[in-house]
């Protein structure tokens, strides 16, 4: 069951506040409500990986108070926050460098501006959730936001349980099918993905 907006707030305020939205992603046990997003980021190939959520309202939040606020930061901010002492591999660093120039050069107004309407739009997705249950459309919304707005980090698949399970395995494989066991991997994954699946 989806917590009230007061609630999802909250509990992304506080872990922000901590520093510490891990909790909430290292301890997400899968369940019918879960939600898996793939992302990647311009900047660098370390960006790009999958991330599993409780639910849909907590993948909106993930935008909402991680990947927005960091990247829609004034500029000014960002470079005082930044740790010169921290040692990048120089593979990553000429990549970093490279997108900085590639990078849409945003006045601090039209971060702020961009900031704002993305997280009122967040919000608002978030809130049509909580009242009416999660629908398809709503990971086309969210992926439209999140490109729309964000600079570096891209969303390209949300996969909302239990209804995206076949198309999740089909992305990533299924951990608990022995392949060997099938013709071929499509009737692996079709199978797999029920109870009777030969198990590794």
């Amino acid at each position: 069951m989806s917590r009230s907006l007061q609630e999802y707030h909250a509990r992304w305020q506080q872990a922000m506040q901590e520093w510490n939205f891990h909790k909430i992603v290292d301890g997400t046990d899968m369940t019918n409500d879960s939600c898996v997003i793939f992302e990647s980021a311009h900047s660098t190939p370390m960006g790009e990986g999958a991330i599993p959520l409780p639910d849909f309202g907590d993948a909106i939040c993930w935008y909402r108070y991680i990947r927005v606020p960091v990247e829609l930061e004034p500029q000014e901010q960002q470079e005082g926050s930044i740790d010169g002492d921290i040692l990048v591999p120089i593979g990553l660093e000429i990549i970093e460098r490279r997108w900085e120039h590639r990078r849409p050069k945003l006045s601090d107004d039209e971060l702020q501006a961009r900031r704002a309407a993305t997280e009122q739009a967040l919000d608002g997705l978030l809130e049509e959730f909580i009242q009416q249950g999660y629908r398809t459309e709503m990971s086309d919304r969210l992926r439209e936001i999140v490109n729309h707005s964000l600079l570096d980090f891209e969303l390209h698949e949300v996969y909302v349980l239990a209804g995206d399970l076949n198309a999740l395995l089909s992305f990533v494989g299924n951990p608990l099918a022995d392949y060997d066991a099938y013709e071929n991997e499509e009737e692996a994954l079709r199978g797999g993905s029920s109870a009777k699946a030969p198990a590794r």
